[in-house]
């Protein structure tokens, strides 16, 4: 019976194991497709099976940090990956810079708790990107405003009250990492069994928290910029960490880039009062910029609803339909050229 680092066999059912010695454990580090899992035996370094590795039609097919997998122990130390078993919720990304598709940052979280501070990383746009990707992973968000202490009363106060003009029903926690204010009300979301996830920009704080919550410093952080006052975030990979509670934990390095793919789901659920609206419209096919009988418009201009959240939800929706049109033609390009081949060879077998 497996009962460690959050296994339950509800969520994840234990498949046919390939061979006697082959057992199931938990991706707790990722490093360039070598992977770090722990399983009953203890900490075990893995690759892949070459089956998996030339028969994985994207990256999102590979192990990913909190993933679930059958492996089996070559030593007491290597081991080799044969499945990932399905997973429960998935927090990914458009795959950043020239690459296609999507990223997998974590598997099988819980609550994400997205980290923003008030210095210029405060983006109301970038929090909805980031509600938005959480969402399409059927992961419950929340927000911490994080280096309260950097901040006046007053200053925190109108950075809460932004956040909650344009989601009022959002979990958010205040929290400074150097006084702890707010650390406790994060502690109270961690439950025994439950996996969480930390993101956010390079330098909000996510390593600082996470070092109030282990007790110790197990996350390192540089030494504070005379010039800017902040911790620089030094994270570069993913890690899950237990906590003392029996909660688990993965930090993820500072995103540059957050771009989101195909998140119909995302953005319904992060923008569900400018959906819920847009209901009443006289176009069914409405796209909210200029239509005669548009109710999302209208109910701008009387403020009830937010201009600046209807103008981001119109951004991410054409990223979101530009994504999903570039993945249908590269399909499209590989069903072509599949019929190429399968024509080509069709053609010399006649020719012998």
């Amino acid at each position: 019976m497996i009962n460690f680092l959050g296994y339950n066999e509800r969520d994840f059912p234990i498949p046919e194991l390939p061979s006697s010695d082959a057992c199931v454990g938990r991706v707790i580090e990722e490093h360039r497709e070598r992977y770090f899992v722990m399983c009953e035996q203890g900490i075990i370094e893995a690759g892949v099976t070459g089956k998996i590795m030339f028969t994985s039609g994207s990256k999102n097919e590979f192990p990913a940090v909190g993933d679930w997998v059958v492996l089996t122990p070559m030593d007491d130390e290597q081991g080799i990956i044969h499945q990932i078993l399905p997973r429960k919720t998935v927090f990914h990304r458009r795959a950043s810079g020239r690459k296609t598709g999507e990223q997998v940052i974590a598997a099988n979280i819980d609550i994400a708790f997205v980290v923003m501070s008030g210095d210029e990383d405060f983006s109301l746009n970038r929090l909805e990107r980031y509600l938005t990707i959480i969402y399409e992973g059927n992961i419950t968000p929340a927000i911490i405003l994080n280096k309260t202490d950097l901040f006046t009363k007053e200053e925190v106060d109108e950075f809460i009250n932004e956040i909650k003009s344009r989601h009022p029903d959002a979990k958010l926690i205040w929290t400074s990492a150097l006084t702890e204010t707010g650390i406790k009300y994060v502690i109270e979301h961690l439950l025994p069994g439950k996996t969480y996830c930390f993101v956010g920009s390079s330098g909000v704080g996510k390593s600082s928290l996470i070092n109030r919550l282990t007790g110790g410093e197990r996350q390192r952080v540089d030494t504070l910029s005379d010039s800017t006052a902040k911790g620089k975030h030094t994270t570069t990979y993913r890690e899950l960490i237990e906590l003392k509670n029996g909660s688990f934990l993965v930090d993820t390095p500072g995103m540059r880039e957050v771009g989101i793919s195909g998140s119909e789901i995302g953005l319904e659920e992060t923008f569900a009062d400018i959906i819920t609206v847009a209901e009443n419209c006289r176009f069914r096919d409405c796209t909210h910029t200029k239509e005669p009988g548009c109710a999302v418009i209208a109910a701008c201009e009387s403020g009830t609803l937010n201009k600046a959240k209807l103008d981001n939800y119109l951004r991410l929706k054409r990223e979101s339909d530009f994504y999903q049109m570039q993945e249908y033609e590269r399909r499209q390009k590989g069903r072509s050229f599949a019929k190429m081949v399968k024509e080509v060879k069709s053609y010399n077998k006649t020719k012998r």
